[in-house]
């Protein structure tokens, strides 16, 4: 018969604030301590993900990443310093999680997660977190999660931009949003496009926050938020089980974890020369392909209140929370091009289509603000 878990003393006065809360309490507080959950990626997203989750007391952190540090992780990865660079970022990680909760348990999986390691390692913790930097880690975890009927904190972050996804058994998964991988070359690494330090450290806190929500029994659906921490802005995006989704849809294509389902390549389609596509083009080019004699569709992601501030006359305006809402009005077969306030929800908007297969979607970089500035200074600025 297993010993009931209580908390001792120093962990009461420890968690004092934290079990004040009415959703915490003495009964939370020691479900978060008989908690395992397991971090993927000790980088930019998992460093204050884990963080927060050995400070809110969080007894078990699984680590999984096989990278080592470098100079240029730093300015973002705060759970490494300048005393570990070169050293595995799980036995970093270890190192800093440990000084700040000696009591924690702390298990280092420096193979990272692996297609013959994936499901093993998942049906080993309660939660799983993934701040992984590629799509191809980011799907294994998906799919292992679903696989052992596990729920899924993601992250992600771009440029000024990142989205958290929760994702609960049986009630809409990662590939319910984003169904095949995504060839690597058509989204920018944050080494390409940059990253803020503290765009980072918002949505790693978010990755937190929503973990210990489901450790604390308050999650019922799945859900995504896709934040503009240069606005200010969130916006919740309600996640529904897909019947059609290859993973947990009616009939699903992926049965089990295999190491050819995660390649990169996974979605090229090779009829189509994705030169002829960008991703990304300037205010400029996206006027001259407007002017032509065959347009391009033209989608405006932004809030009403902002189309109505000012906006390009041929613009449909779909704003983004509602765009899975509206594929059947998105025409897959002509150029679609994307726009925002400053380009970071187009570029979100962009990713979505061109998973769906939407592969002639292009962001307008610099959006409606570039557009006013170079194109039509009859548009207000704001």
């Amino acid at each position: 018969m297993k010993t009931a878990v209580t908390l001792t003393g120093h962990e009461r006065a420890l968690y004092a604030r934290q079990m004040r809360l009415p959703e915490v309490g003495e009964g939370g507080q020691v479900n978060i301590k008989n908690a395992k959950v397991l971090l993927i990626g000790a980088g930019g997203l998992g460093s204050p993900a884990a963080l927060y989750l050995v400070a809110a007391g969080v007894g078990t952190i699984g680590i999984a990443d096989p990278d080592k540090v470098d100079l240029s992780n730093l300015h973002r990865q705060i759970i490494h310093g300048f005393d570990t660079l070169g050293l595995p970022k799980t036995i970093s990680a270890a190192e800093s999680l440990k000084e700040l909760n000696p009591g924690a348990e702390i298990i280092l999986h420096p193979e990272g997660l692996t297609a013959e390691n994936a499901l093993e390692l998942v049906s080993r913790y309660d939660v799983v977190v993934d701040g992984a930097d590629n799509f191809a880690t980011r799907f294994l975890a998906a799919d292992a999660c679903v696989l052992a009927k596990k729920p899924l904190v993601h992250g992600s972050v771009l440029r000024g931009e990142g989205q958290v996804g929760t994702f609960l058994p049986n009630h809409g998964c990662y590939r319910c949003v984003y169904p095949t991988i995504p060839d690597a070359s058509s989204v920018p690494t944050c080494s390409e496009a940059g990253v803020l330090g503290a765009t980072c450290g918002v949505i790693g806190s978010w990755m937190a926050a929503e973990t210990l929500a489901i450790l604390l029994k308050q999650r019922q659906q799945s859900q995504m938020f896709v934040i503009n921490v240069a606005e200010g802005r969130s916006q919740k995006i309600s996640i529904a089980q897909d019947s059609h989704c290859p993973v947990c849809g009616k009939s699903p294509q992926i049965s089990e974890i295999r190491a050819e389902n995660y390649q990169s390549s996974v979605c090229e389609t090779p009829h189509l020369n994705m030169k002829e596509s960008p991703l990304e083009i300037s205010v400029t080019e996206a006027h001259q392909q407007l002017s032509s004699a065959q347009p391009p569709v033209l989608i405006d992601v932004r809030e009403t209140d902002e189309h109505a501030i000012g906006h390009v006359a041929q613009a449909r305006l779909i704003p983004l929370a509602d765009i899975p809402n509206q594929l059947a009005n998105i025409p897959q077969n002509r150029p679609v091009l994307i726009i925002c306030h400053h380009g970071g929800r187009s570029m979100r908007a962009t990713q979505f289509l061109r998973s769906k297969g939407y592969v002639l979607a292009t962001n307008i970089k610099g959006g409606i603000d570039a557009w006013s500035l170079q194109v039509d200074p009859q548009i207000p600025r704001y």
